[in-house]
C-alpha cells in the first residue's frame, strides 16, 4: 500500500512538473527564502555595494535582470520556480516581497536598501509589490527558461499537496 502511494506521488510529480529527480527526493528538506545583508564601503563621497559569488550570493551567476518604472503599488513576480535560485536587491525605492513555500509557511520582507538582498530557492510562490521609483536587480543561477516557471497558482497549489502527501507518508 505504502508503495503503491509511493509511486503514485511521483507519477504526479512528474504530470505537474520538470522538478529534477533529485528534488523530488529531498523535498522533505527544503531550503527557505533569506535575507542576506551586504555590508557597503562607506566614504565622504558615498557609498559602495558589492557582491561576491559563492560569498555573498550561494550559486553562479548565469543571467541578470531588474526591473524599473514599475508604476507605484503594481505587483510582479506572481509566479515560482521549479529550479532557479534568485537573489534579488531593490537598488532604489523600496519592493515589498510576499512569499510562500511547499508547507505553506509565508514569508515578508521589506527590500528598502541596496544593503539587503533576498535569495529565493526553487519552489517558493513570490509576489513583490513595487514602491514608488522603485529598481529591483535579479540574480539568477539559471537562463531565461518558460518551461521553469509555474505561473498558475493552482498549479503550485498542487504542488503543496503533493509536498504535504508525501511528506505524511514519509512520517509514518
Amino acid at each position: 500500500m505504502i508503495t503503491e502511494a509511493f509511486r503514485q506521488i511521483n507519477l504526479q510529480i512528474k504530470k505537474y512538473s520538470s522538478i529534477s529527480d533529485n528534488l523530488a527526493e529531498s523535498m522533505g528538506a527544503i531550503a527557505k527564502p533569506e535575507l542576506i545583508f551586504l555590508e557597503p564601503k562607506s566614504s565622504e563621497s558615498g557609498q559602495l555595494h558589492f557582491m561576491e559569488v559563492l560569498s555573498d550570493i550561494p550559486f553562479p551567476i548565469k543571467r541578470m535582470f531588474w526591473l524599473d518604472r514599475i508604476s507605484e503599488g503594481a505587483k510582479r513576480g506572481i509566479h515560482a520556480h521549479r529550479e532557479e535560485k534568485q537573489v534579488l536587491v531593490c537598488l532604489s525605492g523600496k519592493v515589498t516581497a510576499n512569499l510562500e513555500d511547499l508547507t505553506g509557511e509565508k514569508f515578508y520582507f521589506e527590500l528598502d536598501s541596496p544593503a539587503k538582498a533576498l535569495f529565493v530557492p526553487p519552489m517558493i510562490w513570490t509576489e513583490f509589490t513595487f514602491g514608488k521609483d522603485a529598481v529591483l536587480l535579479g540574480i539568477s543561477d539559471g537562463l531565461f527558461s518558460e518551461g521553469d516557471y509555474i505561473r498558475e497558482r493552482a498549479e503550485f497549489e498542487d504542488f503543496q499537496k503533493i509536498f504535504s502527501l508525501k511528506h505524511r507518508t514519509l512520517s509514518n
